[in-house]
Order: structure tokens, then sequence, then C-alpha cells
């Protein structure tokens, strides 16, 4: 049995060389015969020479195509599909996540008679993109589609979040440009899918909520500093509603405008150990009428369980104010597989003409732990979820990464006879991450709320499924 031989292109360029070298030999032999011997015998082997060279040549270039990496494809997965000049100087990629909840409530106690719905919601479903132009300039564009899913659709189903624009060719500066979060609460910048539990506490979401209060996604400009274990931003934010000139009597009404800040310091931060400091808080104009009918502020939360019921137990009603403020102080941190974290807010309005200025106040404290060893992540004055050592898989793979953690919640929107309402919130979660883009969590809330007299005591379990990328 004999073998066949396989000719490649590098193969055959040696074998013609070695045939042309043997037939320039041959040719040549009859042009040399005339000649003295050792004049022959120098032309030949400076032929062979030549020849010697070439096929060294042809050796090296086969020796480079042989480790020769492939071309790099301009299509990388960072979790989605992202496109990349080789340069890294342009890139675009694809982001989007979605969460869907289900929500069962049972009241046990108080005297309220408005009781809580079961049922499911398609919390959040956003797409978007971002990525660089020109090695300096980022860009972000991302909106929430999720309302559509809704039967009782409003025509105000697309939510548009980030839309921005950043210059970041100064070392660790930023300048983003357009409608972007404002900086401020450790709890209210962590991404959804890095948040503990399925929602953020009552008094981050009362005094940061978009259309009510002073943060979140709000149009501006801001700058940031990033070093290596601090961070300090400052911006100008508008409100984002729409005005008019023509309103009634000519009263103003002038967007409201702020100016809201944020530092941090990490005096440990290295992997799995991190200790975190921080404070932030935002003056505002409170501006016009600004929608709520001649009245610009609100307070107000619901239970830290899911939009499945969005039944308010705390909330101040509209207040007329000419400013307000909102400030915070920060503590978090990582060891090991043990992770904390605490914030204390207040918030100050100072009411239009004779009326008394109001004061308000919340916060929370959770704890966790992730059983399977993993860290929580920091970067950059942000915590960020334990990302799998062993990702979930039926063919051979791990178990994925599990947590468990507590928080309590509190929120006094009381002050002399404005009764707002005060609410206490128990939480318990189990959180499994499959892998670093999946997140399944189940959550128990027990919810204590007083206001004017009236009393809430419930139980409510709510499970999340959520995937980002």
């Amino acid at each position: 049995m004999h073998k066949t031989t396989s000719f490649k292109p590098n193969s055959l360029k040696s074998t013609l060389l070695l045939s042309t070298a043997l037939l320039g030999a041959v040719l040549t032999g009859p042009a040399l015969a005339g000649q003295p011997v050792e004049a022959r015998v120098q032309k030949l082997e400076a032929t062979i020479l030549e020849l010697q060279r070439e096929l060294d040549a042809v050796k090296q270039d086969q020796a480079k195509s042989a480790t020769a990496k492939p071309a790099e494809s301009p299509v990388v997965f960072k979790g989605g599909p992202a496109f990349e000049a080789a340069d890294g100087s342009w890139s675009f990629k694809v982001r989007g996540r979605v969460e869907a909840d289900a929500a069962f409530y049972d009241k046990s106690g108080g005297n309220n008679p408005v009781d809580f719905n079961d049922g499911t919601e398609l919390r959040r479903a956003r797409i978007g993109v971002d990525g660089k132009i020109a090695t300096d300039w980022l860009y972000r564009l991302e909106a929430d589609i999720a309302k559509g899913s809704r039967n009782d659709n409003t025509g105000n189903e697309i939510d548009v979040k980030d839309a921005y624009i950043a210059y970041a060719g100064i070392d660790y500066f930023r300048i983003t440009a357009g409608q972007h979060k404002t900086p401020n609460s450790l709890e209210q910048l962590t991404s959804s899918p890095d948040l503990v539990f399925t929602e953020r506490p009552l008094a981050v979401e009362a005094f940061n909520h978009r259309l009510t209060a002073g943060g979140d996604f709000k149009a501006g400009i801001s700058a940031g500093y990033r070093g290596a274990n601090h961070t300090l931003t400052a911006g100008v934010f508008g409100s984002n509603f729409a005005v008019n000139s023509n309103t009634a009597g000519g009263a103003a009404n002038d967007e409201g405008w702020g100016v809201h800040g944020r530092g941090t310091f990490a005096p440990i931060q290295e992997k799995g150990k991190v200790l975190h400091l921080g404070a932030s808080g935002y003056w505002r104009d409170a501006g016009g009428q600004n929608g709520f009918g001649g009245t610009n502020v609100r307070f107000r939360s619901t239970p830290e369980v899911s939009a499945v019921d969005g039944h308010r137990l705390v909330d101040t009603g509209n207040l007329a104010a000419d400013t307000y403020t909102s400030y915070g102080a920060e503590l978090g941190g990582v060891w090991g597989p043990f992770h904390a974290q605490a914030e204390y807010l207040l918030a100050s309005v100072d009411q239009t003409g004779a009326l008394s200025s109001l004061d308000f106040d919340g916060g929370y404290v959770q704890i966790g732990y992730v059983l399977t060893g993993e860290s929580r992540n920091y970067r950059n004055g942000i915590f960020s979820r334990a990302k799998p050592a062993n990702p979930f898989s039926l063919k051979g793979g791990g178990a994925g990464a599990w947590e468990i953690a507590g928080r309590f919640s509190t929120i006094d929107l009381n002050d002399g006879a404005l009764a707002g309402g005060s609410q206490d919130n128990y939480t318990a979660a189990l959180n499994w991450y499959p892998n670093e883009f999946v997140r399944v969590g189940l959550n128990y809330v027990r919810i204590d709320a007083e206001r004017a007299g009236v009393t809430t005591e419930a139980d409510a379990v709510v499970s999340r499924i959520g995937v980002s990328w």
C-alpha cells in the first residue's frame, strides 16, 4: 500500500526551483565545455549558491505561512455583537436587557382597605447601541420598550434612557452631553442587572425619581474625573418637561434645572477586597408648572417588590417649591464572598410664598454572601454582580454563582402638618447567576407602612428572570 503524495503550492515551488537548477546545469554544460575545468567549476558553484539562497528564501516563506495568525474578524462578541476597527479607534456594539417579573401579595394586617394585586410584568426591555468614534469620542443610545407589552397602551411605550455623546480624550476625564443619569446615589447609579434585590430602596426611588424629583435620566452636561481609587463628577441637568409659553395668565413656565455632584473614595480596592466611601447631592430650581397643575415637586415610592402593582403607600402629594435639595452618604464593602452596602438620604423643599420648608429622610442597610465563593466587582465607584467561576451547564459544567442577601429599608415623608407617611421594608433575596449574562432572583418582602392613620401590613414574593448583554 503506498501513500498518495499531496503537492502544496510551496512544495511545488521548491520542486520547480530544483528542476530549474538541474536543467540549468544540463543546458550550461555544453556552453562551458570549451572553458578550462577550474572556470567551469567556479561558475557551477556560483550557480548552486544562488539557487541555494532562493531555496532558503522559499523555506522562510513556508515557515512564515505556517505560523502566521489568521486575520482577525472585525466582529467580536462581548455579550452582544460588537464591530471594532483593527486599531480600536472605532466601535459599534449592540446592547440590551430583558427582565420579567411575577409578584404575589398577602395583606396580613392594618386598616388600609386597598389590597394589592398579583400579576406579571415585563419590567424592562431595553435595546441600544454604544461605541467609540475617532478614538476619543464615545456614544450611547438606549430605549426601553417594555411598556409596549401592556394591554393599556397609552402611546408612550418608548422610553428613551441614555442618549449622549462623551469626550474621553483627556486622561482620567470624561465630558458627557445629552441625556444620562445624574451623579446621585450609589444604588441609583448601579445598573438594574447588577442590583442585589429586584427593586431599589424606598428613599433612593423617592428622592431620585426621574419625573417627580431630581435624579435618574435627565438631559444635561457633566464632567467626571476617574482616578485609581477615587471619582468626582458634577453636572448641570434640566427637567425633561415640555414647556409652553402660552400658559394661562402668563404664569412662569420655565423648566426646572439643577446642579448635581458625587464623589467617591476607596481606601481599599483590590480583587475581592473593597471599602467604598461616597457622598452625593443636588440643588434644583423647581421652575414653573412642570406638568403638575401648578406644583412641581413630589416625593413618593412603591414597596420594594415590583412594578406589577404600582400602589404607593407613602406620598407627599404635589408640592409648590421654589427650590429643593437632596444629599446622601454612602458606605459599601466587599470581603471575599461577603458584601455590604448602606446609604442615608435627606431631602428638603423650600416651598413658595410663606409656606415653611419641609424635610424628609430615609435610608437602607443591606448585606449579602455569595455561597459559591465569588466576589462582587467594583469599578469607578460602583458595584456590579459577581461573575460565576463555573458557569452552569448540564453538559459537564458548573453550578453558576449563588447568592443570599438581606436588606432593611426605611423612609419618612412626614413633616409637621404634612403627612406623606412612613414605611419600612424588610427583604430577603436568593439570586442565581447561571453565567455572567443571566440572573434569576427570588425576593421576599415584608411591608409595614403608615400614612395619616392608615396602616398597611403585607407580605410579598417576587421572582425575576433577566438577561443583559
